[in-house]
């Protein structure tokens, strides 16, 4: 009925969200592994507020889930930081 309708549950439409922002993320990520500098403080900081808005997300997805087995984790900024670093990291 929701579907005939265009709609859908808000877990389902948030769960797409997640999937845009988680994208979006790893985009960042590629894109920043060839600066340096400058450019690269720039880009780790952007990762990082993206990466605090995507646990945002994903925290409000675990309160709405109808179970606790579709949950999808967190990201905290310890691992979004570390996850920059190691794949910016020059040798």
């Amino acid at each position: 009925m929701l579907k005939l309708a265009g709609e859908t549950l808000p877990w389902i439409s948030l769960g797409r969200d997640i999937d845009a922002a988680h994208a979006r993320l790893q985009a960042t990520l590629r894109d920043a592994v060839n600066l340096a500098g400058g450019e690269r403080l720039r880009a780790r900081e952007r990762y990082l507020r993206e990466a605090a808005a995507l646990d945002k997300l994903l925290q409000e997805y675990a309160f709405v889930v109808p179970t606790r087995r579709l949950e999808r984790g967190r990201l905290p900024p310890h691992i979004a930081a570390a996850q920059f670093d190691a794949a910016t990291q020059t040798e």
